[in-house]
């Protein structure tokens, strides 16, 4: 007879949480806003965190996820900034790190890829690329997705002028990547 009585009060507290989607990420998702959070912006989020390493993201993850909401997506989209001046080794300690802390969010969470840039840092370009693919095979093994941006932005006119950040064209194709990432997560 207790047992039918939690049941529903269960049903109830679930019922009574927000269900969110959440994507975290550095300061290439300035302005990428729109697109993602237009079809539910009360239960969508995008926390653009100028600059931010994977390190800092991990410690800035227990005040971005609230444990009284129910998230039934987190993407992480981190590293882009930090590329050039960190180690490989250190950064997939930190991945590993916020991967732990995700892990215990109960959403389906995501890492995308490091986008690849057009230019002539080949220490840039060579470091996504290993990167990218131990980041792929470690979210294979911790049943975490991943999604991959491939060489979209290094076409031409998705880069301003710096090699590094993306123009308003190339924001606007990473927000519906995004967008549709969600879209198709979601259903």
């Amino acid at each position: 007879m207790s047992l039918s009585h939690s049941a529903p009060s269960i049903m109830t507290a679930l019922a009574k949480k927000k269900r969110r989607v959440i994507v975290v990420g550095d300061s290439i998702l300035r302005g990428t806003e729109g697109p993602m959070c237009q079809p539910d912006p009360s239960h969508r989020k995008v926390c653009c965190l100028p600059r931010v390493q994977v390190k800092e993201a991990a410690g800035k993850f227990s005040g971005l996820v609230r444990p009284s909401d129910y998230y039934l997506l987190l993407v992480m989209q981190v590293g882009s900034d930090e590329i050039k001046e960190r180690s490989p080794k250190a950064m997939k300690r930190d991945f590993r790190a916020l991967g732990r802390l995700a892990e215990g969010s109960r959403a389906q969470v995501v890492f995308s890829s490091i986008p690849s840039v057009a230019g002539k840092n080949i220490e840039r370009g060579r470091k996504s690329h290993l990167i990218n693919r131990w980041l792929r095979g470690w979210c294979c093994r911790w049943n975490f997705g991943f999604f991959d941006h491939g060489e979209v932005y290094t076409a031409q006119g998705l880069l301003v002028t710096d090699r590094v950040q993306l123009s308003q064209r190339g924001k606007r194709i990473l927000a519906l990547e995004l967008a549709g990432l969600i879209e198709t997560t979601l259903n």
